[in-house]
């Protein structure tokens, strides 16, 4: 009997740490991967969502990659034969590193095709070379972290300055510590517990001349032994203002910039410096909360690096940041390279209607002239996403910017008009400015005018013999 109960205990104590591993790491793959039934007309008709499985968790890493990859051709059953880069609206940028697995030869020759850029760190060049053997006209943004992290520098994978070469992040520490940020107490300020960089990471004076020469100095060095393949370089976990390191980093505030002021012109003064040594644009990833308080921040860094990307747009914009990031958007020159990852749905399985939303209203502001790039995230970054028939769709040029009407925000195109209503709380009318018969998506017709429902957002058919058979 006691054996049994030892045994029962062993069971239960093994489940009780596989659960906790599935919450801690696993915790946007809900156990019941439950899809939302679209209330939007679509004519995207996506598979039911297989799950994964618990016992995966326990498996091998190659048993789990197994899985993962079989999750991912499900989601490329989607994928059309063909692709549509020549005539859609907009560009698209592959979701993920692939830093957890990589993908079969298959699987690479299925999604290569559709992206116009992926994203990868230094020690998946192969990858992108795969990438770009389906695809010659794909670039590739090389991932880049903005801080120094001494675990990047023990792993030796050349994802942060401090991890290129011997002059890593510890002999930064030891050797030069006035390029690290200071308190007011004149400690190095490192990444709290709690955050989402890594704790234990140090982060870098941008207004130092030391480390912008320093950065400057080994990027460059990547750059080269990398064969000049890459088209921009993705600085991730990029903080805009003073008070993002407090609530994502978990730090101090720097003493040497009392003020967001202070710390933007460090940030500019920074990129205007390296840019000349770095001949390729830089994205700059800037945090969620600089983005949304002050979107001016946002185009001033993509006017001085070269590039910024968003991951909040639109799901964290009411009505008024949306409007004010979509007026610093167009103020944009068109060959700076602007990033957005939308994140409308937590698990692998998707969500129609905010992936939907998310994507008109990326079309507020899409153009084939533009460099501005969408992609959507549904859990982990490295599992490639479902691909929506809308994304094909020939729309024609678009007859000007996004304009803002009866407190929706609207796109017309030659073929199609964009209609979002960014409103969190209200539903909105929208009535055409011209005459005719519309449409939707699926070929329905529609009587003017509609009403939008908060937070959703419809592409109305204006040319139906350019689009519904399309699909």
């Amino acid at each position: 009997m006691k054996k049994l109960i030892k045994f029962v205990i062993l069971v239960v104590v093994i489940i009780g740490v596989a659960f906790f591993i599935w919450l801690r790491f696993f915790s946007n793959t809900p156990f019941d991967t439950y899809r939302p039934a679209p209330r939007a007309t679509t004519i995207t008709d996506l598979p039911k969502f297989p799950g994964f499985p618990l016992y995966g968790i326990l498996s091998s890493k190659e048993k789990q990659d197994e899985l993962v990859r079989e999750i991912v051709d499900l989601k490329l059953t989607t994928y059309p034969a063909q692709s549509s880069r020549s005539k859609r609206a907009g560009k698209h940028i592959g979701s993920g590193i692939f830093g957890s697995f990589d993908p079969t030869e298959e699987q690479v020759a299925k999604l290569a095709p559709h992206y116009d850029y992926v994203m990868f760190g230094a020690s998946k060049k192969e990858l992108f070379l795969k990438f770009k053997k389906y695809n010659p006209t794909v670039k590739g943004l090389l991932y880049m972290d903005s801080a120094l992290g001494p675990k990047f520098a023990e792993w030796k994978v050349q994802a942060d300055p401090g991890s290129i070469d011997s002059e890593d992040t510890p002999w930064v520490v030891e050797n030069h510590p006035e390029w690290l940020l200071k308190d007011t107490e004149g400690n190095i300020i490192v990444v709290g517990e709690g955050a989402l960089q890594t704790p234990g990471t140090y982060l870098p004076d941008p207004g130092h001349p030391g480390y912008q020469e320093y950065f400057a100095e080994k990027v460059s060095k990547l750059l080269r032994e990398q064969g000049g393949i890459w088209s921009g370089i993705l600085l991730d976990d990029f903080m805009g203002s003073i008070g993002a390191y407090e609530h994502y980093s978990k730090t101090s505030k720097p003493a040497k910039y009392p003020t967001n002021e202070a710390f933007k012109n460090a940030q500019i003064s920074f990129f205007n410096t390296v840019r000349k040594k770095i001949n390729i644009p830089i994205v700059a990833n800037i945090d969620g909360i600089s983005v949304v308080l002050d979107p001016e921040v946002f185009g001033q860094i993509a006017v001085a690096a070269g590039g910024a990307e968003s991951e909040v747009y639109p799901e964290e914009m009411p009505i008024e940041d949306m409007r004010r990031f979509l007026e610093v958007i167009e103020k944009i020159p068109k060959d700076k390279q602007i990033f957005i990852g939308s994140k409308p749905s937590p698990g692998w399985a998707g969500d129609i209607d905010k992936t939907l939303f998310a994507y008109y209203s990326y079309l507020l502001f899409a153009d084939k002239d533009r460099e501005a790039y969408w992609t959507y995230k549904e859990g982990p970054s490295d599992i490639p996403h479902y691909w929506f028939r809308e994304f094909d769709l020939d729309l024609g040029e678009p007859l000007g910017e996004a304009e803002e009407m009866s407190n929706l925000f609207v796109r017309e195109f030659e073929n199609v008009i964009a209609v979002v209503n960014a409103d969190n709380n209200d539903s909105h009318e929208f009535q055409p400015q011209t005459k005719g018969a519309f449409y939707d998506i699926a070929g329905n017709p529609l009587v003017m005018p509609i009403t939008l429902e908060a937070r959703t957002a419809v592409l109305i058919v204006k040319n139906p013999s350019k689009i519904l058979n399309q699909h």
